[in-house]
C-alpha cells in the first residue's frame, strides 16, 4: 500500500519541523569541532579525543542490532520514535548541570563523567535510529524517499547552519570555560523533547510484524544473512570500513588547525556551520540523484567527497582551507548516510528493513572504532599529516571500489519508475 501523494508531503512538512529542533540541537553537541575542542580546552590528549568517535561508533552502530527485535511486532512504531526522541536529552541535561553549576572536581573526572554521558547519549540514540529510518521509510512514498530523506536532512542541517552561528555566540559568549559549553547543552537538551512532539501529526500506515525471537539469534540469522549475500553487500562493507579517514576531519583535523591557523574556539563552531552547509547542499543533490540514478552513486558521491577533503586538510593553506575542508566533510557525511540508509534497504530482502538497517554498520563497526581510536596515538606519536595520508589512501582505495565493483540493488532504482 503506498501512501496518497498529498499525504506525503504533510508527513515530510511535520517531519521538518522536528529538524527545526533537532537541527540546532545537534550543532550545540557536534561532534565536529565543537566537542573535540572542548575536550581538548579541558586538558585531554589526542588520544582521549580519539575516545569521541570510538565511543560514537560503538555505542551508535551496536545498539542498533537490537532495534528490530524489540520493534518486529509493533505494526506502527510511532510511539516508540516519539519516547526515543523525548528522552534523548537527558544526558544533555546532566551534563549542562555537571559543567554549568556543579563545582569543578578533577580534570579527569570531568572527562571522565563527559564521555560516560557522551556514549550513554549515542546508546539511545544508536538504538533510535534504525526504528527512526523505517518509520521514514513507512511514511514516505518509495519513489521519492531518497528524495525525502534528503530533504529532511536538507532541513536538520540548514537550521545546523543556524545553530552553528548560535553555538559561536555561545561559546565567544562572556561566560567562563566551561560554563558556555555549558549553555550549549541545555539549549540542546530542550530541543531534542520539544521537536519529539512534532511526530505526533504523523500519519504512519500499519507494517509487517513477526512472531517474537530471542533476540540474539534473530540478529545473528540476518548477520549470516549479509555476509553470505553476494549481490555487492559485502563490497560496500569493505568500502564502509575503507572511509574511517572522515574521522579524522571530524576530531583530529580542527584540533591540528587550531594551533596550524591560530584559530578561537568561535571557529569551530564556524567550522560545524560550514560543515552543516556542506550537508544541507549535498542532502538536497544526493537526494535526487539517489532516487533518479541509485544510492550507489550517492556512495560514490561521498567518497569523491572524502577524499577532497582529506586532500584539502593535508596540503591545504589558509584559513579558507579549512572552512572548505569542513563543506567538503558535510556533503560525505551526508551522502554516506544517505547511502547507508537507502542501500541497507535496498539491499534487504525482508519488508522490515530495520535488521539490515542497524546490522550493516554494526558488523564494520569495530574495525571502524579500533582504527579511528587508535588514530588519536598515531598522530601523537607521527602527527596528523602522516595519518591524514593514510585515511587518504582508504578513501581512494572505497572510491575505486564503489565506482567499479559496487553495484546497484534492483529496490535501489525505484526512482526511476513513474508514480502510481
Amino acid at each position: 500500500m503506498t501512501l496518497p501523494l498529498a499525504r506525503h508531503w504533510k508527513n515530510v512538512t511535520w517531519i521538518l519541523s522536528v529538524e527545526v529542533c533537532w537541527g540546532v540541537g545537534l550543532a550545540m553537541i557536534s561532534m565536529v569541532a565543537v566537542l573535540p575542542v572542548f575536550l581538548s580546552r579541558l586538558g585531554a590528549t589526542n588520544t582521549v579525543i580519539g575516545a569521541l568517535p570510538v565511543v560514537f561508533i560503538l555505542t551508535t552502530n551496536l545498539s542498533g542490532v537490537f532495534a528490530a527485535p524489540f520493534t518486529s511486532g509493533l505494526a506502527h512504531r510511532k510511539r516508540a520514535v516519539v519516547f526515543l526522541h523525548a528522552i534523548g536529552g537527558i544526558p544533555w541535561l546532566i551534563l549542562a548541570v555537571w559543567f554549568g553549576v556543579l563545582p569543578r572536581p578533577s580534570v579527569a573526572v570531568d572527562i571522565l563523567v563527559f564521555l560516560i554521558l557522551w556514549g550513554g547519549c549515542w546508546v539511545l540514540y544508536g538504538f533510535t535510529i534504525p526504528i527512526w529510518i523505517n518509520f521514514i521509510g513507512k511514511v514516505t512514498r518509495p519513489e521519492l524517499r531518497a528524495r525525502s530523506f534528503g530533504t529532511i536532512f536538507f532541513f536538520q542541517t540548514l537550521m545546523g547552519v543556524f545553530g552553528g552561528w548560535v553555538g559561536s555566540r555561545v561559546l565567544g559568549s562572556h561566560l567562563p570555560f566551561p560554563a558556555n559549553y555549558a549553555l550549549g547543552f541545555l539549549i540542546a537538551s530542550l530541543l531534542f523533547p520539544i521537536g519529539s512532539l512534532f511526530f505526533l501529526p504523523v500519519v504512519e500506515e500499519p507494517g509487517t510484524t513477526a512472531e517474537p525471537q530471542h533476540p540474539l539469534s534473530a540478529i545473528w540469522r540476518h548477520v549470516r544473512e549479509i555476509l553470505a549475500d553476494r549481490s555487492g553487500l559485502r563490497i560496500y562493507l569493505a568500502i564502509l570500513v575503507l572511509g574511517w579517514g572522515r574521522y579524522l576531519l571530524i576530531t583530529y583535523y580542527p584540533v591540528y588547525a587550531q594551533a596550524r591557523f591560530t584559530l578561537s574556539l568561535k571557529d569551530s563552531a564556524l567550522y560545524t556551520a560550514a560543515y552543516m552547509a556542506g550537508q544541507m547542499v549535498g542532502s538536497v543533490l544526493t537526494g535526487i540523484i539517489g532516487d533518479r540514478f541509485g544510492y550507489a552513486k550517492v556512495a560514490v558521491i561521498s567518497l569523491v567527497a572524502l577524499t577532497a577533503g582529506l586532500a584539502l586538510a593535508i596540503w591545504g593553506t589558509g584559513v579558507a582551507a579549512y572552512y572548505v575542508t569542513a563543506f567538503l566533510l558535510g556533503i560525505s557525511v551526508v551522502a554516506d548516510i544517505l547511502a547507508l540508509f537507502n542501500l541497507s534497504m535496498a539491499f534487504s530482502p525482508h519488508e522490515d528493513n530495520t535488521a539490515y538497517v542497524g546490522i550493516i554498520p554494526a558488523l564494520v563497526a569495530p574495525v571502524t572504532a579500533v582504527v579511528a581510536g587508535y588514530s588519536g596515538s598515531l598522530i601523537d606519536h607521527f602527527g596528523f599529516i602522516p595519518i591524514a595520508i593514510a585515511g587518504l589512501v582508504g578513501a581512494a582505495v572505497a572510491l575505486f571500489l564503489g565506482v567499479v565493483r559496487l553495484p546497484e540493488p534492483a529496490y535501489s532504482l525505484a526512482g526511476r519508475r513513474p508514480s502510481p
